[in-house]
């Protein structure tokens, strides 16, 4: 699969590359002067308008986007198994195992939870830390948006200011009237830097940060369901009743045990707890 999304990615390059270059050269195009004045001042508002911190925030970011390859939905099924393995720790041995456990974990958002649990939070504490933590990174991932939405507006501009500069050095050389057309060439290829810079670069990266916010935020939400019911010291099943992963949990059981399908008692288990809960 990813095989497959590179070739199709560098099909498009190449389509993308013959329709802005078909009859004309590299030295047509690359004009030093506009790539200065175009890179430049972005350079210039990121360095003054943002911390250094949200940048390499941004560009962290940026890369967890582009990395994303599966739906939110499966990402979170890929965390509950933790989840139910630190249920179970939790419900059997207590919060001194929880806390040694929460050291294999490797979801952020998770292991916060999860040591607010082993330290003795309440029920109302806990939601109130988790919607707490929530708030900052959806908070976060609003800033980094934000910073790719204003270099979105920012490279076209930039791209006119350096037209207008080089238009400046060919109203110079007016004189020379047959290299009137190649001089006007290359003062609006600044213009065309900062319009491929904002709709091809900025604008789809801002795209794939608001859909990692998105999965954030059901990823988060999906947590703090199951983070309270390991806080009630809920059964491992019931937790997975409640979040649709039942087939999760049944995994687990076939790997501790070895069986090929869930034991008889198991599904009585599933039947009782189902009505105590509710279900």
């Amino acid at each position: 699969m990813v095989t497959r999304s590179i070739a199709i990615g560098i099909i498009l390059l190449c389509l993308l590359a013959y329709g802005f270059l078909n009859g004309l050269s590299l030295s047509q195009v690359i004009n030093p002067q506009s790539l200065a004045i175009v890179f430049g001042g972005m350079a210039v508002v990121l360095w003054v308008g943002f911390p250094q911190e949200r940048v390499r925030a941004t560009i962290d970011a940026i890369g967890k986007s582009m990395a994303m390859k599966t739906t939110p939905e499966e990402d979170t099924r890929a965390i509950l198994p933790q989840v139910l393995e630190l249920a179970g720790i939790y419900r059997l041995k207590g919060p001194l195992a929880l806390e040694k456990a929460i050291n294999r974990v490797n979801h952020e958002y998770l292991k916060f939870g999860a040591s607010l649990i082993a330290e003795g939070y309440d029920r109302w504490s806990l939601v109130s830390a988790l919607e707490r933590e929530s708030v900052i990174a959806r908070g976060e991932r609003k800033a980094q948006i934000q910073l790719l939405t204003t270099l979105t507006r920012l490279a076209p501009a930039l791209g006119m200011a350096g037209t207008v500069v080089s238009l400046m050095h060919v109203m110079q050389h007016l004189d020379t009237s047959e290299q009137l057309g190649p001089s006007m060439g290359l003062a609006l290829s600044s213009t065309l830097y900062g319009i491929l810079l904002a709709n091809l670069c900025f604008l789809p990266l801002a795209s794939k940060l608001e859909e990692l916010a998105r999965r954030e935020v059901y990823e988060h939400s999906m947590l703090t369901e199951a983070l309270l019911g390991l806080q009630q010291a809920m059964h491992p099943l019931r937790i997975a009743e409640k979040l649709n992963a039942y087939d999760i949990y049944c995994e687990m059981k076939k790997a501790e045990t070895g069986l090929q399908e869930p034991a008889a008692g198991l599904e009585d288990t599933t039947h009782n707890l189902k009505q105590g809960a509710g279900f």
